[in-house]
């Protein structure tokens, strides 16, 4: 499959193959969407807040350690969420997630009505970046959102391996229900859960090289694994949503999250609380 991004129509819709593995496997991968130097925008934007030399949202960074034997090694900031929020000063990520290299295939998924939900930065560090366990991100996104197929985009600001932490997927898996998922006793990750039920041996490794794009299904199982490298393993992931969702609990005012618009309408439900920042988009080239 050639994986370049150099469609002329829509000008990044689709391609019959990537349909075929997005309807099969529950993803597809696209190579070169995005170039070093745009990447570098982001990763420098995140190394600020990771020194805390911008100002960011300390409830949006989620921190890990290394614990060996007992003790804390090492520690660092493992994510950051919904940096995509104009809230949190960083609008370089908003105008990424709405860049039409991202939506456009996404809108061949879910139709031209789109909305965001959380977009955040993985910033797994050398040895003590941490991996996620098997999950589906549909587990978490139903307990706010009445939602059919959700997608995720997983672009690769470093080159993504085996021994630096990449993206296993299970091929396939989007197709059955989601699983329930269970605390992990004893992990510092405790806000993770385990998806129950998947098997490491039936998971693969998609390695990318930086600049690339995972699309997957938010109902497909994924994890990755720890970062054992002496190099950065760094993502940007952004999830999208058909702008017909509606809340899960549309009373609880107080846990709602609103997702950001994306592209196209929005419709009676949500259209009110959708955050509305807009800025301009560079199409490109």
């Amino acid at each position: 499959m050639n994986t370049d991004t150099t469609s002329d129509e829509r000008q990044f819709r689709l391609i019959p193959e990537e349909r075929v593995s997005w309807e099969e496997n529950g993803y597809f991968v696209r190579h070169n969407v995005f170039s070093k130097e745009e990447n570098d925008i982001l990763a420098k934007i995140a190394d600020e807040i990771a020194e805390r030399k911008r100002t960011f949202p300390e409830y949006h960074i989620f921190e890990n350690a290394l614990v060996l034997d007992g003790e804390v090694e090492a520690s660092g900031i493992y994510a950051m969420h919904n940096i995509q929020y104009v809230s949190c000063n960083c609008p370089e990520f908003l105008k990424r997630t709405r860049d039409p290299r991202l939506t456009d295939p996404t809108v061949d998924i879910l139709g031209p009505d789109i909305l965001g939900l959380n977009n955040l930065y993985i910033w797994k560090p050398p040895k003590i970046g941490l991996g996620f366990p098997w999950h589906q991100d549909k587990w978490y996104f139903n307990h706010q959102y009445k939602t059919g197929t959700t997608v995720a985009t997983w672009t690769a600001i470093d080159d993504a391996d085996i021994e630096n932490g990449c993206l296993y997927v299970i091929p396939g898996s989007h197709k059955n229900e989601v699983l329930e998922h269970k605390v992990l006793e004893g992990s510092q990750q405790g806000e993770f859960r385990q998806a129950e039920g998947a098997r490491d041996e039936d998971g693969v490794p998609v390695e990318v090289p930086a600049g690339s794009v995972i699309w997957f299904n938010s109902q497909v199982l994924h994890k990755s694994t720890d970062n054992h490298s002496n190099r950065f393993r760094r993502a940007n992931v952004a999830h999208y949503i058909d702008a017909r969702t509606e809340w899960t609990h549309p009373e609880a005012i107080n846990v709602k999250r609103p997702p950001m618009w994306i592209r196209g309408k929005t419709y009676p439900g949500m259209e009110k609380e959708v955050q509305w920042d807009v800025i301009p988009i560079i199409e490109s080239d």
